[in-house]
């Protein structure tokens, strides 16, 4: 029953987010509907099925969301879109759902299809990976605001200099809300991400690193941060905003997209002691038999 009601959750989800996605484009493309409106309630209630079903799917498999990388994806975006619900008025953002919801339904979709990867074995489980996985989770999800009011600013700012100020441009923020909007959402997620690297600097001492997809996966992991930490360097020492502080935020949260990605397509190798414990029923059996 629990996983009927998992896949219940799993279609109403994407629906909703398909639904919101449409809603957006629609308004952007044509300008018509009461996006302002309609649209992120949508979003929201895309959350609230996002968060059940992540809660359902949770006990089908009986893993804790933030205990392995299950759902690191999925988990960000949900947040993600909670976030954009309570933020959008106040920094005038609400069109930002135009990628709000793509991305919600992308990932959604990535942890069905894509694979949900592999939890560590339990000889390296620890108290700080749920804290861990916890805070980088929060921090995705405010890069993915970032990214969107990133991405916007990158649209309005052409369409300005091209002037075309009718149609599209009049339905985007202006270039300022944009571009504090995006500021903001760094600044909330920078030290999550940065606590985040703290504690997996200190568990990934616990973990044998020889796989190529664990090297790359900290490596993104510690070039998000530089790319961040150098956009908010640099806006607070020499004003660096607007284009160049968009492209900077799209970077960064490219190399966190590809750290989750990492995450997703991992497979651990087999345990030691289930590997040494094989081997030895292998030969017992092949004493057996000889004998």
């Amino acid at each position: 029953m629990s996983d009927g009601l998992a896949n219940a959750l799993f279609v109403l989800t994407i629906a909703t987010y398909v639904v919101a996605s449409a809603l957006f484009l629609r308004f952007l493309v044509r300008g018509k509907g009461d996006v302002g409106k309609v649209g992120p309630r949508l979003i929201g209630l895309g959350a609230v099925l996002h968060a059940a079903h992540i809660c359902i799917a949770s006990l089908v498999l009986r893993v804790c969301p933030v205990e392995g990388i299950h759902f690191p994806m999925s988990v960000a975006s949900m947040l993600m879109c909670v976030a954009y619900v309570l933020a959008r008025r106040r920094l005038r953002v609400e069109v930002a759902g135009a990628f709000i919801a793509p991305l919600a339904l992308t990932s959604l979709l990535a942890w069905r299809f894509v694979g949900g990867g592999a939890e560590p074995g339990d000889g390296i489980k620890s108290f700080i990976l749920p804290f861990h996985v916890t805070l980088n989770l929060f921090g995705i999800a405010m890069f993915g605001l970032a990214f969107s009011s990133a991405a916007l600013y990158l649209v309005q700012e052409r369409l300005v200099k091209q002037k075309r100020i009718d149609g599209v441009s009049r339905r985007l923020p202006p270039l300022d809300a944009l571009d504090r909007a995006e500021h903001r959402f760094l600044l909330a997620g920078f030290p999550l991400l940065t606590i985040g690297i703290i504690t997996g600097t200190v568990w990934a001492r616990r973990v044998e690193m020889g796989a190529t997809a664990d090297v790359l996966r900290a490596a993104f992991g510690y070039v998000t941060w530089l790319v961040i930490a150098g956009v908010l360097f640099l806006r607070a020492a020499v004003g660096w905003r607007g284009r160049r502080a968009a492209y900077g935020t799209i970077a960064g949260f490219g190399f966190a997209v590809l750290v989750l990605v990492l995450y997703l397509v991992r497979k651990d190798p087999p345990h030691p002691t289930a590997t040494i414990s094989t081997a030895a029923e292998t030969v017992a059996e092949t004493a057996s038999v000889t004998r």
